[in-house]
């Protein structure tokens, strides 16, 4: 889904010598969380409620004389309207940000926040989850891969990708689960790769957390090269399997991918496929392989 929902026709925006105090009144009376500052129509940083508390408050700085300017974030990544949700989460856990401004002609016109795409189920819960768990950490004890939070989130992100691969396990029939997640891997990265990067994004984005930097780092399609006959080949060769038996796998896979994400995102995905695939990415019950 595109970013547009989120522009506003109405949008808070300071200049750079606004003083604290009414940035502050203006967070308050606006119900929001953070401002843009901007000069001669141009975004030149952002100001949190937290920026106001730590930066100003904190150090004991005068509310009415210093400006947002000496306390904003600088440097502030954008995106457009055209640009898609996962777009904003990949930036937002590569920058360790959970707001990002909309701008459209060089102009500010909206803000997406983590907020949003929470309420808006833009993605699997855990990886929404990773980027809070980063911005608590900035403001406490340090992060580590023992602590709780992450314990938890580490634990829901395997359990979540270990249902999808005995799903497949038992679908399909095969022995193990190394020949499943092969079977799972051959079968996304093709999906992947067939689809435009923007699609493509937004399908990952919906799959467990667990596959998705592979699937992230994967060329931008779409390889119009890829068909079912070549991923039946590739299953084949990997797996060692007869064709036929390839065939009910590249089904069974693709029927478990439809049913892990949504309903209208499987739609956009098979609209760009060509026709020989797209009823292999048709949720519908598929007998196991023999």
């Amino acid at each position: 889904m595109s970013l547009r929902w989120y522009v506003r026709p109405r949008i808070v925006a300071l200049k750079s010598d606004t003083s604290v105090l009414d940035a502050a009144r203006a967070i308050e009376h606006n119900n929001i969380g953070a401002v843009v500052v901007q000069d001669r129509g141009t975004v030149v940083g952002i100001v949190t409620d937290r920026d106001l508390a730590i930066r100003a408050l904190g150090r004991g700085l005068d509310a009415r004389k210093t400006t947002v300017g000496e306390v904003m974030t600088a440097g502030v990544v954008s995106l457009a309207p055209t640009d898609t949700q996962a777009s904003a989460i990949r930036l937002m856990q590569k920058r360790n940000i959970r707001r990002i401004p909309l701008i459209e002609r060089g102009r500010f016109v909206g803000m997406v926040t983590l907020d949003d795409l929470l309420l808006d189920e833009a993605a699997p819960i855990d990886r929404l989850a990773a980027i809070v768990e980063a911005q608590i950490g900035e403001g406490g004890p340090a992060s580590t891969d023992r602590s709780p939070a992450r314990r938890r989130s580490a634990a829901r992100a395997e359990a979540t990708y270990r249902r999808l691969v005995n799903q497949l396990r038992a679908d399909t029939g095969l022995d193990n689960d190394g020949a499943a997640e092969t079977a799972l891997g051959i079968v996304l990265d093709s999906l992947v790769r067939r689809l435009t990067p923007g699609e493509a994004e937004d399908l990952i984005a919906q799959l467990p957390s667990l596959l998705q930097p592979a699937l992230y780092a994967l060329p931008l399609g779409p390889d119009k090269l890829i068909t079912r006959e070549t991923i039946e080949q590739e299953l084949v060769q990997q797996l060692g399997v007869e064709p036929s038996q390839a065939a009910k796998l590249l089904a069974a896979t693709g029927a478990l991918i439809a049913q892990t994400v949504s309903a209208g995102q499987m739609e956009d995905v098979r609209s760009q496929l060509p026709e020989s695939l797209r009823d292999v990415f048709l949720e519908a019950p598929v007998a196991a392989a023999s």
